[in-house]
């Protein structure tokens, strides 16, 4: 199986190559899923001396991990859930982890030299007043809470000196986050975990888990005997798990890849090189890669579908240009998609299915920074320090009722008013 034909795909900078299970095999901890959460998750229990066996049912970092649109966000999604019911000190201590996410990215990049085109700074863009004001009341919060980076926010003139565009009336800059090469920084990462020790099994499927002690994974040519399993497959977790596949919904998040732009139209449009992000619900989002294309993504829909590429390029195209009309005439290189996992209450999903069987999920397309913290949570509790997991867990999700992936004909209906909302704040910014 190879990678989904993507720019990263075509730009990996390295084929790692691991076998599949062929036998029944004994192991500490068994890792379902080998992207951020499932690779992270490994290489920190390794770290702790633990025997980590990772499985992988396609290839390293053939989901979201490998295909998404490489922006390194600060902060998580947050629940009201914390500031309905939780103390003052579990409110800042989520907070903290959403807040020092991005850092724990750097330090991994920094800790196995990884080539992953890092770069910093990130914009967050409003296209209405309504979410201007937003941005101005995350901006005080975050600087009252303490956040460790600097933080700027621009108004309609302003912005235009770091993302050139009549498309918006301002902007929040944040100089603790940035951009990465996704797919390469997972390769890094799972070259780094195979290193330390981590066996990786690849085009190995878990079909089944049975809880006990041992527990077990039952994949398609071997059955895995472990002390502790991490489910990590997050949007692409199938039938392995109803109730954790209930607590999502998928939503296709498509990109475009264009042809490279010249220095002079690459300063034009994106002086300032960072990556940039609406805050609309079907949201775009964007920047330059190391080749200067600019890589221009956006939710698609929340019903699990994937469009054809020829229509990614057509659709993707439009919103790009209709942020940037310079860009008209710009060939489209590479189309892409994939699902993410959206949870109901935008804040990530970690827990128990068992007293030995652990999970993390639905990272609401605001994955790259949040799975390396959640990685660290999930393998300290595994390793005994469950407090912060307990606290996390403590949210009650919703589970999704109906179909293959659960999406009711309530949850389309709900996005289209959140999409009609987002028509009528933008035309009357």
């Amino acid at each position: 199986m190879a990678h989904v034909k993507s720019y990263y795909a075509a730009t990996a900078n390295q084929d790692l190559r691991f076998e599949r299970l062929n036998s029944n095999i004994r192991t500490k901890v068994c890792v379902i899923g080998g992207g951020f959460t499932g690779l992270n998750t490994a290489i920190n229990l390794a770290k702790k001396d633990y025997d980590v066996v990772l499985i992988e049912s396609e290839k390293i970092g053939w989901g979201a991990s490998g295909r998404n649109g490489g922006q390194l966000i600060s902060g998580f999604s947050f629940s009201d859930h914390f500031e309905k019911k939780g103390t003052e000190k579990d409110i800042q201590n989520i907070w903290l982890l959403g807040a020092r996410s991005a850092d724990l990215v750097r330090d991994r990049i920094s800790e196995f030299s990884i080539d992953c085109d890092l770069k910093e700074g990130f914009i967050d863009v409003a296209t209405n007043r309504k979410h201007m004001d937003e941005l101005i009341h995350r901006s005080e919060e975050w600087e009252q809470s303490g956040y460790h980076h600097n933080l700027e926010l621009v108004d309609e003139t302003q912005v235009k000196k770091y993302v050139n565009s009549k498309a918006y009336v301002g902007g929040l800059i944040d100089s603790g986050s940035g951009h990465i090469h996704p797919l390469n920084l997972c390769l890094g990462e799972a070259k780094a975990a195979s290193e330390i020790g981590v066996k990786i099994y690849e085009n190995t499927r878990a079909v089944e888990i049975s809880a006990g002690s041992p527990a077990k994974v039952v994949t398609e040519n071997g059955i895995i005997e472990s002390d502790y399993i991490v489910i990590a497959a997050n949007a692409y977790i199938g039938d392995l798990n109803k109730k954790l596949r209930r607590m999502v919904m998928p939503a296709a998040s498509c990109i475009i890849a264009t042809e490279p732009l010249s220095n002079e139209l690459a300063e034009k449009v994106m002086p300032s090189d960072m990556a940039v992000c609406d805050q609309n619900t079907i949201l775009d989002y964007y920047r330059l890669s190391a080749d200067k294309r600019m890589l221009f993504g956006g939710r698609f829909n929340y019903s699990g579908k994937i469009p054809s590429d020829d229509r990614i390029k057509v659709e993707i195209k439009k919103r790009m240009v209709s942020v940037f009309p310079q860009l008209s005439e710009l060939r489209v290189d590479y189309a892409w998609s994939g699902n993410v996992a959206v949870s109901l209450k935008k804040i990530p999903q970690l827990g128990k299915v068992d007293k030995n069987i652990f999970y993390s999920q639905g990272y609401s397309g605001h994955g790259v920074a949040p799975t390396h913290m959640a990685a660290k949570v999930i393998a300290d509790a595994v390793d005994g320090d469950d407090e912060v997991l307990n606290l996390l867990s403590s949210v009650s999700h919703i589970q999704l009722p109906g179909g293959k992936w659960f999406s009711s004909p309530a949850t389309a209906i709900g996005m289209m008013y959140y999409q009609l909302m987002d028509k009528l704040a933008n035309f009357s910014r």
